[in-house]
């Protein structure tokens, strides 16, 4: 995928049970924090197939992309790297089942909406994801513009 310098693209998916997200917590090296499970699409590959990939490399879990759940974009002001998130709604294809760690340094789990803002999420998306999720089946897919915070910023 040929996209101009400094600007990297992701592709992720929000999936729940019941009254939870499914997260994975990034260990180590990077510190204690959590995200939407997602990466980089593949050379020829679909941003959808590209989310539905990367939830089951990160966590074990099969997905059905089925809408776009949002766009988000995050910016670093001193000119760091431009990041486009293609944030996607997805349902289990086999329901019920619990995720388990895929790969060294990210422990998935299904976290309840009502933790979220207890998590150090990156981007912060913790508000944004419980006023989505709460809208019981409505459409929703907003552009959520620079989301850049700077390091502690809430």
């Amino acid at each position: 995928m040929n996209l101009p310098d400094g600007i990297a693209l992701r592709c992720s998916a929000v999936v729940t049970h019941g009254p939870h997200v499914l997260l994975v917590r990034r260990v180590g090296g990077a510190g204690n924090t959590w995200a939407l499970p997602g990466g980089t699409p593949r050379q020829g590959e679909s941003m959808a197939a590209c989310a539905r990939r990367e939830v089951q490399e990160e966590t074990g879990l099969h997905v059905d992309p089925s809408g776009v759940a949002f766009v988000l974009e995050v910016l670093a002001p001193e000119g760091g790297p431009r990041t486009v998130d293609m944030v996607f709604l997805a349902r289990e294809v086999a329901p019920g089942r619990q995720p388990w760690q895929q790969e060294p340094g990210l422990q998935p789990a299904f976290m309840p909406l009502a933790d979220l803002q207890s998590l150090d999420l990156r981007p912060p998306l913790a508000g944004h994801l419980r006023g989505m999720l709460g809208q019981s089946g409505r459409r929703y897919a907003p552009y959520l513009a620079n989301l850049w915070r700077p390091e502690g910023a809430a």
